[in-house]
C-alpha cells in the first residue's frame, strides 16, 4: 500500500511540474518550517513539555496572455497534538499593483501594520495581552494595492456555500513604507453577540542605531466587552526591539492593557544563524492574564528552527 501511495504521489507531482513547463511563466513550489524543542509554562502539572511543528506549504502560479498572475497555495500542518489538517488556502489574482485574494486571507490590518515581535523559537506570548483585538476577523475576501511606498488593504466576508449568512467582519488599513520606518493605521469591525467589536489600531517601525524598534497600539470598544472586561473599551500597546549582532540577534519585548487587573507582559530572547536556513532560539518571560487580578507566569523556551 505504501508503494501504492509514494508512487501516486510522484506521478501527482510530475504531472504538475509538466504541466508548470507547458505554460510560459508558470511555476510549482514547495517549501517548508519547522521547529522543535522544550516548553516551560509554571503552574502546569507538567512544567516543561516537548514540542515541535511542521509546516509545509504548496504553491503554484501562472501568468496569463494579457499578464495577469494567477496562483494558489495551502500549508499542511502538524504538531505535538498529531492535529494535522490542510490550512491557508488561498487564490489570488494579481496586476498592476493590485491583488485579490479568496480564501484564509487573516484581516487587513495584519497584512500591513507593524506589530509586536515574539520571543522565543516557537513564541512565549508576550506579545498576545497587547494585541488581543488585532487580526481577530473571519474574513475571506481580500484587496491589496501597492502605490510606490503607501499599500492599502481591506478585507470582508462573504458566505462559502451559500446556504448561511456571512458575518458582517471588515477591515481597512494602511501603511508607508519609507526604507528606514513604517508606520501604518486601520480599522476592524467584528460581528459581536450584541454589539459590533470595533477597534482601532496604529503601528510602527524604525531602525536606529543598529536596532529594530516596533511599536504598537489599538483601542477595541463594543457594549459586550462589559462582561469580559468591566468595560466597553480596552487599549493595548507595547514595544519591541530586536538587534542582531552577526549571527546572533537579541529581542525584547514588553505588552500590556490598561485593564486595572492586567500586569504587564515581558520578556527577553535571542537566536544564532547557523546559516542554511537552521537557528537555535529561545527566551523566557512573564506573562499575565489581563481580566484576573492574579500574579503573573514564567514561560520559557528554546530549540531550533529550521526553514527549507
Amino acid at each position: 500500500m505504501k508503494k501504492v501511495l509514494l508512487t501516486t504521489t510522484a506521478l501527482v507531482f510530475t504531472a504538475g511540474y509538466a504541466a508548470a513547463e507547458a505554460h510560459s511563466g508558470a511555476s510549482i513550489t514547495i517549501s517548508g518550517e519547522a521547529v522543535a524543542g522544550v516548553k516551560y509554562i509554571e503552574g502546569l502539572p507538567e512544567e516543561t513539555n516537548q514540542y515541535l511543528e511542521l509546516d509545509f506549504g504548496i504553491a503554484g502560479k501562472t501568468v496569463t496572455d494579457g499578464g495577469l498572475e494567477v496562483g494558489a497555495s495551502f500549508d499542511l500542518d502538524l504538531n505535538t497534538n498529531g492535529e494535522f489538517a490542510p490550512d491557508d488556502e488561498e487564490v489570488y489574482i494579481s496586476g498592476g499593483g493590485i491583488t485579490l485574494t479568496l480564501g484564509d486571507v487573516g484581516a487587513a490590518d495584519d497584512a500591513v501594520i507593524p506589530n509586536l515581535a515574539d520571543i522565543g523559537f516557537d513564541g512565549i506570548g508576550v506579545d498576545d495581552t497587547a494585541e488581543a483585538f488585532f487580526d481577530i476577523t473571519t474574513q475571506n475576501i481580500q484587496v491589496k494595492a501597492e502605490f510606490g511606498a503607501i499599500t492599502v488593504a481591506a478585507t470582508g466576508n462573504m458566505a462559502e456555500d451559500g446556504l448561511t449568512e456571512a458575518s458582517e467582519d471588515f477591515g481597512i488599513a494602511a501603511a508607508y513604507d519609507a526604507g528606514t520606518f513604517t508606520v501604518g493605521a486601520g480599522f476592524t469591525s467584528v460581528e459581536g453577540v450584541t454589539e459590533d467589536l470595533e477597534t482601532f489600531i496604529l503601528g510602527g517601525s524604525v531602525t536606529a542605531a543598529g536596532a529594530d524598534i516596533n511599536l504598537f497600539f489599538h483601542n477595541a470598544s463594543s457594549d459586550d466587552l462589559i462582561g469580559l472586561a468591566g468595560e466597553d473599551s480596552v487599549s493595548g500597546y507595547g514595544a519591541s526591539v530586536s538587534y542582531p549582532m552577526g549571527a546572533l540577534t537579541l529581542v525584547g519585548t514588553v505588552g500590556a492593557t490598561d485593564l486595572d487587573d492586567d500586569d504587564a507582559d515581558f520578556g527577553i530572547g535571542a537566536s544564532y544563524d547557523l546559516g542554511g536556513g537552521v537557528s537555535f532560539a529561545g527566551g523566557i518571560g512573564q506573562v499575565d492574564d489581563p481580566f484576573s487580578d492574579d500574579d503573573g507566569i514564567t514561560v520559557a523556551d528554546f530549540g531550533i528552527k529550521m526553514k527549507f
